[in-house]
């Protein structure tokens, strides 16, 4: 017998062993696949069988066939509703009274009464209904459960042997991978070579491909393009950037609202209490010679099935899940319904100032000069002194020397003081660049230029300062308005820089007000005082960060800064900036104006049933429809959320 080649790469083994461990790699997520398609055309059969025994149940009503009806019902009530049947008797013996139960109890009273086409219809409604909803909450739960194909199961290790794939959940820190173009990256790693252009759509939701330098961290989830990347991996499978994601939205669920957790309550005290309302109203006709047996049944039952709470239930918790997962597409993390309640409520909005409103890259807003010599020669002279420095402050002075074509010349003797400055000696001069204090210690006048940023000073004499600021997100004042527009009453900046680029930003930003030169603790001092006066937002990016996201009724992190920052807040702003903050604004609200409506209009139908049940106007069919009906309905509502544009 011929050996046979592998089915997968043609190898001459019949399964080569780089095959044999995708295949086992891939297997998991097959199964799972495999398991959610089943389930979707399970509920795609039960909905088939139904309306078949719908069809039986219609010809119960063909008066040939009349002798027949009770057979014809009860063989249509057992196969569509034998799921159903089979739970609500096992909660009846259990004394669980859920939806099951009380359906389970509606269709053998309906039975016992002589309503056979009643029973009937009361099973095929809520079969019906409840195979409709099935197939509303996974097309919810796909939608959300797609975020997971962003975070890849393997990775191709860089080995002495070569390229050898591996599990990515087995790979650690500090193992150098290589992502081929096309490949999703497994794990967040440092480029390591050339740069690397990806596309960070799944992450970040914009389209347009980003720029990877050598050194910088390509993030999980990206596609590589153009040419491949090699890595080192600095983050294990389950700390990546994607299983963040991932995280976030899929135990957005578990951190539950106000509105979420008096629903829970509610419902377990208010189905014992109909339970027993509906007892009173059998009895008291029945037993007061006020009703027949017959029509005192109806009508409890009648009271019993259009109670329940389901829709409830099931409505509102979906409404969140579809909003989340709205959010989630457009950059948005949000980590559970109750931020979505503060959100919807946010009176005052308050901004970090640098990476936040502003782009954190300083650039150069003027020179003074106090001697002959003229911007250019300054810039030269500074030039020189931070050629290599790595402080934010000299990697701008540099970038800003080239970029007027400036030749910067090659310093000797360099010495640099943490904190105060640099000096060296370039071309035959002393040239010292830095900020006071480096004036003070080497006793160089700088009375009559106080204020500036930096100082640069030649053989002991001051000849220029240089003014530095940071550039404003071209996003920040259209973010401002829009708060404005969207009802926020306050808007404002906490920094710790001076009063002069505080006041300088705010202006430009259009805030209502703004705190300067602060420390962390004193940002939570402030927000705590805000507070007062209303929910209060607060949006950030930096480690720093941490604790007033923490303060703040709503703690919103931009990007996926550092992890403190992320940990810290309630939403996780990726995309578009400040700009997407208005945004998780507005969606918050859709989603609270959505759960009202579906209380109100539950509550509404089920009130005006209960009403005409009590009075003996409502057939069993139309409490089926205030329970299985309403609830698909709401469902239906609920989704739309999940397709919000702006």
């Amino acid at each position: 017998m011929s050996k046979k080649h592998c089915s997968c790469c043609g190898s001459k083994e019949s399964v080569c062993t780089e095959c044999e461990s995708l295949h086992n790699s891939s297997h998991e997520h097959e199964h799972k696949h495999a398991h959610e398609q089943s389930e979707d055309e399970s509920t795609k059969r039960n909905i088939f069988i139904v309306l078949i025994c719908a069809a039986v149940f219609l010809l119960s009503f063909i008066p040939a066939i009349s002798p027949y009806t009770l057979w014809l019902c009860l063989a249509a009530t057992i196969v569509a509703g034998r799921e159903t049947l089979i739970e609500g008797i096992k909660g009846i013996l259990h004394l669980d009274f859920g939806e099951d139960s009380l359906m389970t109890i509606a269709v053998i009273a309906a039975f016992v009464i002589g309503d056979f086409r009643e029973g009937t219809m009361v099973a095929l409604l809520f079969s019906l209904g409840e195979s409709l909803e099935d197939l509303a909450v996974d097309r919810s739960k796909k939608s959300i459960a797609a975020l997971a194909d962003i975070r890849p199961d393997m990775a191709n290790v860089v080995t002495e042997n070569g390229i050898e794939p591996c599990r990515a959940e087995e790979i650690s820190v500090g193992t150098k991978i290589f992502i081929k173009v096309g490949e999703r990256v497994p794990l967040d790693c440092k480029v390591i070579g050339s740069g690397v252009t990806a596309d960070a759509s799944a992450l970040t939701g914009e389209s347009l491909p980003v720029n990877i330098a050598e050194g910088e961290i390509l993030k999980a989830g990206c596609v590589v393009i153009g040419s491949p990347a090699s890595g080192e991996t600095v983050s294990e499978y389950g700390d990546s950037s994607a299983a963040r994601i991932i995280d976030m939205v899929q135990n957005a669920a578990e951190k539950k609202g106000a509105t979420e957790k008096f629903i829970s309550k509610f419902c377990h005290i208010y189905t014992p209490v109909i339970i027993g309302l509906a007892a009173a109203i059998f009895l008291g006709g029945w037993l007061g010679n006020l009703l027949p047996f017959a029509e005192a049944a109806h009508r409890a039952l009648v009271f019993l099935v259009s109670s329940c709470p389901c829709a409830l239930v099931l409505s509102v918790p979906l409404a969140y899940f579809a909003g989340i997962g709205s959010a989630s597409k457009h950059g948005i993390l949000i980590k559970g319904s109750e931020y979505c309640e503060r959100l919807s409520t946010i009176k005052n909005a308050v901004f970090d100032k640098t990476g936040t409103l502003t782009s954190g890259k300083l650039q150069i807003s003027e020179i003074k000069l106090y001697s002959c010599f003229s911007e250019d020669e300054i810039l030269r002279f500074a030039g020189a002194a931070e050629a290599f420095s790595d402080h934010p402050v000299a990697k701008c002075v540099v970038e800003s020397t080239k970029s007027r074509g400036i030749e910067i010349p090659v310093p000797e003797d360099i010495t640099e003081t943490a904190g105060e400055g640099v000096a060296v000696i370039s071309e035959g001069k002393k040239i010292a660049c830095g900020n006071e204090k480096l004036l003070r210690r080497l006793e160089i006048s700088f009375e009559h230029a106080e204020g500036a940023n930096l100082y640069v000073a030649v053989d002991g004499v001051l000849v220029g300062s240089i003014y530095l600021e940071d550039t404003l997100r071209p996003e920040a004042a259209e973010a401002i308005r829009k708060l404005h527009s969207l009802g926020v009453e306050h808007a404002y900046m906490l920094t710790g820089d001076n009063e002069h680029a505080a006041a300088k930003a705010a202006s430009e930003c259009g805030l209502d007000g703004y705190y300067a030169s602060l420390m962390p603790e004193d940002k939570v001092t402030c927000v705590e005082k805000i507070k007062k006066s209303g929910t209060t937002v607060f949006t950030g990016d930096g480690i720093n960060d941490a604790p007033v996201l923490a303060a703040a009724d709503v703690g919103a992190a931009m990007g996926m800064g550092t992890d403190a920052a992320i940990e810290s807040a309630d939403i996780v702003l990726m995309k578009g900036g400040v700009s997407a903050l208005p945004k998780a604004i507005e969606i918050s609200r859709k989603i609270m104006r959505c759960v009202r409506q579906n209380v109100i209009f539950i509550m509404a139908v089920k009130i005006a049933v209960l009403v005409l049940g009590i009075f003996g106007y409502a057939p069993i069919w139309l409490a089926v429809f205030a329970d299985v009906g309403v609830c698909m309905l709401a469902l239906l509502w609920s989704l739309r959320l999940l397709r919000i544009k702006f």
